[in-house]
């Protein structure tokens, strides 16, 4: 079985090698901070840097047999560690609560797969399966609950567009990644592009297709329409084949920043879908 702390590392390097790639439309990067006025590549760096210890703590208490639903409840309260660890590291400042819930649901499913299913050849799928047995009945939660202050943009969405955001996606065993991320990136990395340029493309196919909460929080659905239109007109162009691939990839970033339009969940899936992928080149 693969170890607590190399898992751990490798969920640190999918968050990092998120923030860094470049050029993200409307996300910080190398380059800029997108839409955003509060955070910077820095700051994503020193969050992860912060949250990374708490990934172990979840592969550790997760137990290998029993029923799925006894999972979340034991990362719960380490999560929310987590998120302490975070804001303390960013004065407040939500870079990673997403990711926290996403990766380390996934690492958790990740310990209890190679441990029943050692054999299993490129396990990525059953990974994400597992992810939405653990994750069963969480969108319910949010069924007639009253919103603390501390609530996410996603919990805020639900209750004025009914969208169920990450934990939609978790509970259904993120088919995003699962169904198009994950398997676009295999393809790509085989054909031989750049892992740099075959994750931009995934990135974009997320833009495509994913319903976004941070956009619909700051712009609602005219704000996801915009992201889903730019995504769809640079992919029918042929993507990161075409030349001038990066020129478009600024300009559609250009057109974000000015529309605050700031695709946070799809970023949130890109790192995941970085994850399960070093997951199956490790294992």
């Amino acid at each position: 079985m693969p170890d607590p702390a190399m898992m751990a590392t490798l969920a640190w390097e999918a968050m990092i090698t998120e923030v860094d790639l470049s050029p993200k439309p409307g996300l910080v990067d190398r380059l800029n901070t997108g839409a955003h006025k509060d955070m910077d590549r820095h700051l994503f760096h020193k969050s992860a840097r912060a949250i990374r210890p708490f990934f172990a703590e979840m592969v550790h208490a997760t137990p290998v047999d029993g029923s799925s639903s006894r999972v979340l409840p034991l990362l719960r309260p380490i999560g929310i560690l987590a998120e302490r660890a975070m804001g303390k590291a960013t004065e407040g400042i939500n870079t990673h609560r997403g990711q926290i819930f996403s990766l380390g649901v996934c690492l958790a499913a990740s310990k209890r797969v190679h441990h029943l299913k050692p054999d299993l050849p490129g396990p990525g799928s059953e990974i994400l399966l597992e992810a939405g047995r653990i994750c069963r009945g969480i969108t319910e939660e949010l069924r007639n609950r009253k919103l603390p202050e501390t609530a996410s943009h996603g919990e805020r969405v639900y209750q004025t567009l009914h969208s169920t955001g990450i934990r939609g996606e978790a509970e259904a065993a993120f088919p995003s990644v699962r169904l198009i991320a994950l398997p676009l990136m295999e393809k790509l990395i085989s054909q031989g592009f750049h892992p740099e340029q075959a994750t931009l493309e995934v990135l974009l196919h997320l833009y495509l297709h994913c319903e976004d909460s941070t956009v619909l929080h700051r712009r609602g659905e005219e704000g996801l329409s915009l992201l889903r239109r730019s995504a769809s007109r640079f992919l029918s162009d042929r993507g990161i084949r075409q030349p001038e691939y990066l020129q478009r990839l600024d300009e559609m970033n250009t057109l974000f920043v000015s529309e605050n339009i700031s695709p946070g969940g799809c970023a949130d899936l890109l790192a995941l879908t970085l994850f399960i992928h070093r997951m199956g080149e490790k294992f």
